[in-house]
């Protein structure tokens, strides 16, 4: 039998006894410190699950234009078509699809408007890699139709432009690309390539995205750049849980120095490390602010002491010798802060549930209706070894101090 935890247990559930009855300060005292806990348990659960929401949103918002691994030439700008087996590299890396790609500001010009977009040109498998069919807005997720090439738009550069779907002929959307090597200064208009499509289809993903964004098809955006057989970058989608770092892994080693490979994570650093530090910054903020709450511990634990003397003189006189009485104050503190942390865990988890099934707290006028969660097992473990730190550093320190006071002189 563990003696400790024997009397730890019954100190604690005959205090909640006693709250019923009567109120005593001792009760009182223990069910601020489990509150307090409980609050900040759950408040660490309910914060980082947002945050967490919050990256997956802001990663899939990207994930259409910045797939998992992009290659890109060393140096330069561009890569020969010819260079690569770009087969042979997707088998590699374990990808699913593969695309070149060619990207480069142009000038849209529709209904005597005009505006400067990214055209982006890619090969027809691009178009299940971004998953094109989700964020189509109007038309058809195609790049060929019965009059050639076509063009998709985003929607910011459609309402902007006055752009009709799928009219090539009477009001066509006309692409002025700036020619490499011509300088517009000697060359004037024959300094740009210009080409008229149709518009087959338009995307909304977000704000940024649908105002810069048009997609061609790789040959008509090659030809009105006069690129021969390059390409900016090849991009690849890899399966769903794939380690993207490993599959890059491979690709730089099979490449050597004469391609860069770079993960969506890479790609975005800036955001993703301001995201995490955000996170963390959050988590010991949370902390910091538990281990204050948790101070309750000591007052709870120092009035016991006292209440308890008797029955420390007559464990003692029994021949229980000082550490084991100790012990039985601290199991009462990590009790405490256990009761806490279990109903934090089933507050914060409760209230991420809800969140997720009914969407309590609204986004309006956001891409999401409401606040995205979502739930690490990795962060609960997180906060529950922050929340037993702090039960250890709010019990065990203080009792070494009370215990020579009270023991002694019991």
């Amino acid at each position: 039998m563990n003696l400790p935890l024997l009397f730890a247990r019954r100190y604690l559930l005959a205090s909640r006894k006693a709250a019923g009855r009567r109120t005593n300060a001792i009760n009182l005292i223990t069910w601020i410190s489990i509150v307090v806990v409980a609050v900040v348990t759950g408040a660490m659960v309910v914060v980082l699950s947002t945050l967490n929401g919050i990256n997956q949103l802001v990663d899939s918002i990207y994930s259409p234009f910045d797939q998992d691994l992009t290659i890109t030439p060393a140096r330069g700008k561009t890569l020969w078509r010819d260079s690569l087996d770009v087969e042979a590299l997707r088998t590699a890396a374990g990808a699913e699809r593969a695309s070149w790609v060619i990207e480069e500001n142009v000038l849209l010009q529709c209904n005597g408007q005009q505006a400067v977009a990214t055209l982006k040109a890619v090969e027809p498998q691009y178009l299940a890699m971004s998953g094109m069919e989700r964020h189509l807005f109007s038309g058809e997720p195609v790049l060929e139709g019965v009059q050639g090439p076509t063009a998709l738009l985003g929607l910011g550069l459609k309402m902007d432009l006055g752009v009709p779907l799928d009219d090539g002929i009477l009001t066509p959307l006309r692409i002025s690309a700036p020619v490499r090597g011509r300088k517009l200064s000697t060359y004037q208009r024959r300094a740009f390539e210009q080409a008229d499509v149709a518009v087959s289809g338009t995307f909304s993903i977000n704000m940024e995205f649908d105002t810069r964004y048009v997609l061609l098809p790789l040959e008509l955006g090659a030809h009105l750049l006069h690129y021969e057989r390059e390409a900016s970058a090849v991009e690849l989608q890899l399966p769903e849980g794939a380690d993207a770092n490993r599959a890059a892994a491979i690709l730089r080693s099979a490449l050597g120095d004469r391609c860069t490979v770079r993960t969506r994570h890479q790609k975005n650093a800036l955001m993703y490390s301001t995201n995490a530090s955000e996170k963390w910054f959050t988590f010991v903020v949370l902390s910091f602010i538990g281990l204050i709450g948790a101070f309750n511990i000591i007052a709870s634990l120092t009035m016991m002491m006292i209440d308890k003397q008797g029955d420390m003189r007559t464990l003692m006189a029994l021949g229980a010798d000082e550490r084991l009485v100790r012990r039985v104050f601290l199991i009462e503190g990590l009790l405490i802060v256990g009761v806490g942390a279990v109903a934090g865990l089933a507050l914060g988890l409760g209230l991420c549930w809800a969140q997720q099934r009914f969407g309590l707290l609204t986004l309006s006028g956001s891409v999401v209706d409401s606040y995205p969660v979502q739930v690490l097992p990795g962060d609960l473990l997180l906060v529950i070894g922050a929340v037993a730190v702090i039960g250890l550093l709010t019990t065990w320190l203080p009792l070494r101090a009370l215990s020579r006071r009270f023991l002694q002189s019991a």
